[in-house]
């Protein structure tokens, strides 16, 4: 059997033969190789480079059309991009691992970089419903503290702004002035030349108690484990009491009308309804003379922030204020009026007026800004507990007003119309006193059974797309 091998000329070769037997012109027998064998590995040399050419032909087809393939995703990414532009949509570039949101003020979308976890109380804006119980819609609804413990534990108990005014009744129709809370105890006193004062654990049941002279007991307030009240009759006459129930008579440093007293920063304060007159004590026993920066009937004086801050009921526009009770400068309110109430809370003092509708909020006691009430009345007395200012009138009025923030008031109403004269906070409860009645009545900061359940806080977008928190379920 005679083999041969054949050399194509299209894949590289010459298109001669080969075999291996005699034949003359093909033979490598009988010495035919030695005029074919060179030849014949010419043709295997060519036929092999013939194939690595066809090879890297290949390659370099397939990498043209890897190179055309990269800018066509390159334009249409850009093609992409331009097309989000247009249409208002942000870039995909770096936004691995986000999500698309819509803006709060719904006018378009953004991207929102998703963090690995969230914890208890973190809150997030969707118009997607996550599941329960992990989120809770933030709508202000009530749970019970068993169910979300660690939420709970996050939250504590907010105020609610629709917590009922209940009436309560006090232990004579004496002209009561003031009531404060201290030591878990609520105190209130009378004036007009009574020795009426009162005490309740809860601002409900009230006992009455005996002050240590008949005197215009105008003001008391709690501090350094003492209730300490003044006397607005020109004199000197105050009273100090561990608990409310029994009372010391004490001497104030000068005859004039005390009109308020205040405590913070360890020291008490209090101010005078004509002169230039305050003072200040570090135990309501010892009292030390002190100078208001002008003469006016200055009416009101609280503490907070690092500043005791007092106003006039002078129909004027000015206060004063004093990191310590005894260096005080003078201050400008936004408006000509009778000013007749300040306290602190939420970061803000805010002051009332004898009449009108209009209040004054600051958040330093020096630069004032003039807000509205919701309704014209004569504001006797304002407070603040648990996030929640509380404003009561007088004159035979049934108006009162909440606000969250000293800015916007919503007008509530009290339980009876009397002449409310002062309204405190204490034990959860804000409580309020008349001049001349029975009347007294409490408002719970919450509108729900504080030691069992809490309020979830109201939050919502203001285009209706709802915030949910998170429960740590």
């Amino acid at each position: 059997m005679t083999n041969q091998v054949t050399f194509p000329a299209n894949v590289g070769g010459d298109g001669s033969t080969v075999t291996d037997d005699s034949n003359p012109a093909t033979g490598l027998a009988n010495g035919g190789f030695r005029t074919r064998l060179l030849p014949m590995f010419t043709n295997i040399i060519n036929i092999v480079n013939w194939f690595i050419a066809q090879g890297n032909s290949v390659v370099s087809s397939a990498a043209t059309q890897a190179d055309n393939a990269a800018a066509s995703a390159t334009n249409a990414q850009t093609y992409a991009a331009a097309a989000q532009a247009a249409a208002g949509m942000p870039s995909l570039i770096g936004k691995a691992n986000a999500v698309l949101t819509v803006k709060p003020d719904a006018s378009g979308v953004l991207w929102a970089q998703l963090p690995a976890t969230f914890n208890t109380g973190d809150t997030i804006t969707t118009a997607n419903t996550p599941t329960s119980p992990a989120w809770l819609k933030c709508d202000g609804s009530v749970y019970l503290q068993s169910s979300y413990p660690a939420l709970y534990a996050k939250l504590g108990l907010l105020s609610t702004p629709n917590a009922p005014v209940i009436p309560r009744t006090l232990p004579s129709s004496a002209p009561w002035t003031a009531v404060t809370c201290g030591n878990g105890v609520f105190v209130a006193v009378a004036g007009a030349g009574s020795n009426a004062a009162a005490t309740s654990p809860d601002g409900i049941t009230w006992t009455a108690r005996t002050l240590p002279v008949n005197a215009n007991w105008a003001s008391v307030a709690y501090g350094n484990g003492v209730f300490v009240a003044v006397v607005s009759t020109a004199g000197t006459t105050a009273a100090t009491s561990p608990d409310g129930i029994t009372w010391t008579q004490r001497t104030l440093p000068a005859v004039t009308s005390w009109s308020s007293v205040t405590y913070g920063n360890g020291v008490f304060v209090a101010v005078a309804a004509s002169g230039n007159i305050a003072a200040t004590s570090a135990d309501g026993i010892t009292w030390t003379q002190r100078v208001l920066p002008t003469s006016s009937n200055w009416w009101s004086v609280t503490y907070g922030n690092g500043l005791f801050v007092a106003v006039s009921s002078t129909s004027t526009n000015i206060a004063a204020t004093s990191p310590d009770g005894i260096t005080w400068t003078q201050r400008t309110m936004p408006v000509t009026t009778a000013w007749t109430s300040v306290t602190f809370g939420n970061g803000v003092f805010v002051a009332l007026p004898n009449s009108g509708a209009s209040a004054a909020v600051s958040p330093d006691g020096i630069t004032w800004t003039q807000r509205a009430l919701p309704a014209t009345a004569s504001w006797a007395s304002v407070t603040c507990g648990n996030g929640v200012f509380m404003a009561v009138s007088g004159g035979s009025s049934s108006v009162a007003a909440t606000s969250p923030d000293g800015i916007t008031w919503t007008q509530r109403g009290m339980p009876v119309a009397a002449n409310w004269s002062s309204v405190t906070y204490g034990n959860g409860l804000f409580v309020a006193v008349s001049n001349g009645s029975t009347n007294a009545a409490t408002m719970s900061a919450y509108s729900y059974n504080a030691a069992t359940q809490f309020a979830v806080p109201s939050l919502m977008n203001p285009q209706g797309i709802p915030t949910y928190i998170k429960t740590g379920l």
